[in-house]
């Protein structure tokens, strides 16, 4: 703070009277203050409840769509054929026995060694046709990496190399697809005819020849184009690595009620740690008589109704299973949820694995319909952004009042400066006057006897 003079002489505490009279000007600022911290608060608050509904939004779609379908895929050899269910392909569980007699290849031709860089002139061209379609690959004048390099820019489906075996060059072509509908064949032209496959003299040797996959899944006769098989056995796919003719591979998928069972366990938990965040944002405590930052807002405390009056309504098409009660899940007095018969919820899974998870994954289902209500809650019209929408606005109007305010209170203490100075100019004028007038009555008084 700046020293001031003022007052040193008249003695009237000037910055004294001054902050005593601001304290009291200041009053609607500091309430203005505060309410601004209250909204930041509850926006603050709104924040939290928000992140808890997305939390819960997270394991109620753990339970949803085919997300309780979900199964456990093993094989007895899974160097030789691995298996994986397809998400959401409607595999069933069983088990099958896969007998690979042949693996899906590719073709691969081979060209006759060359002199390193050995040139060919004039113009040629190659067709290199696959599966019916044909690109045609131009060239004049070059050499084997040339041409390897026009070829893959063709994007012919196929992938040109040259491999140097040590002494010679040899143009290498590979077809990017497995399966015998993926044969390649070339017909070659001008300097690049010997390159022909249908010719007699062509230099071209298969060293690979496409063929399907080949093998017997439980005793019937399957051919594929892929090693990667997904439409063999509904929502699975096998994974061919190695035959093995004669010693059947067994794959098997199973209903996943281990993890079916936690997934249920941590939608239970996550409710329960909502409902833990809504009642301590809106809470009131009737002993000091004080309410916390979102008590008796009334889209604070809707959270949870809306999403109880999901949990309590019953499924129509749940295989017998109508209410979470029947799995042995039930809400407490305190008003949070609780696994209370796990046992329950076991036996069903093991009788009624379907029932189950249509009771979360129906149409009606609890988790169909608490997806829709928390989507609701969170998107672009639900009741976190219309009320942080409202609330920042508040926050900010507020903030501009407060501009308004301090640019008021400023002037407003320059004036009671400028007041008080002038007193204090008048009183020390006074003071002086005073000393004077006293000084001159005493020296008439003494030249008078008196």
């Amino acid at each position: 703070m700046a020293i001031s003079a003022a007052g040193m002489l008249s003695g009237l505490d000037v910055d004294g009277l001054v902050t005593s009279l601001m304290q009291i000007e200041r009053q609607p600022l500091d309430n203005l203050q505060a309410k601004q911290s209250s909204f930041n608060s509850k926006l603050s608050a709104f924040g939290t409840l928000k992140s808890a509904v997305s939390t819960f939004q997270t394991a109620v779609k753990a339970l949803g769509g085919d997300a309780l379908r979900a199964l456990t895929t093993t094989s007895t050899k899974p160097d030789i054929v691995g298996i994986s269910a397809t998400k959401d392909g409607g595999a069933a569980a069983g088990s099958y026995s896969v007998e690979v007699s042949k693996l899906a290849t590719a073709d691969k031709l081979v060209s006759s060694g060359v002199a390193p860089a050995t040139a060919f002139s004039g113009a040629g061209s190659m067709d290199i046709t696959i599966g019916g379609k044909t690109t045609t690959v131009s060239l004049t004048d070059g050499n084997l990496n040339t041409l390897s390099s026009a070829i893959n820019k063709a994007n012919a489906g196929v992938t040109a190399t040259v491999l140097n075996d040590g002494t010679q060059d040899r143009l290498v072509i590979t077809g990017n697809q497995t399966g015998t509908a993926n044969a390649v064949s070339i017909k070659g032209s001008g300097t690049l005819a010997q390159f022909d496959t249908t010719a007699a003299t062509t230099t071209m040797t298969r060293s690979q020849t496409a063929q399907n996959a080949e093998m017997k899944i439980d005793g019937i006769a399957v051919s594929k184009a892929s090693n990667t098989v997904t439409d063999a056995i509904k929502g699975v796919t096998l994974n061919l690595q190695q035959t093995n003719v004669g010693s059947p591979v067994t794959v098997s998928l199973a209903k996943d009620t281990s993890t079916i069972s936690k997934n249920i366990s941590a939608f239970v938990d996550a409710y329960n740690t909502l409902a833990t965040a809504v009642n301590k944002q809106t809470a009131y405590n009737a002993t000091t008589k004080t309410g916390a930052v979102l008590n008796g807002d009334a889209s604070a405390r809707s959270i949870l109704t809306s999403i109880r009056a999901e949990l309590g309504k019953a499924v129509s098409d749940a295989g017998g299973l109508k209410t979470l009660s029947d799995i042995g899940i039930a809400f407490q007095r305190d008003g949070t949820l609780k696994l209370e018969k796990p046992a329950k919820l076991d036996a069903a899974l093991a009788s009624n694995f379907e029932g189950v998870s249509a009771l979360f994954s129906s149409t009606s289902g609890v988790a169909t319909r608490l997806t829709k209500v928390t989507e609701d809650m969170l998107g672009s019209k639900g009741i976190f952004k219309t009320r942080t929408d409202g609330l920042n606005d508040t926050i900010r109007s507020l903030g501009k009042s407060e501009e308004r305010m301090e640019l008021q209170l400023a002037q407003t203490e320059k004036r009671y400066r400028t007041q008080f100075t002038s007193l204090d100019t008048m009183m020390v004028n006074m003071q002086s006057m005073s000393s004077y007038m006293t000084q001159q009555l005493a020296a008439i008084a003494a030249q008078s006897g008196y």
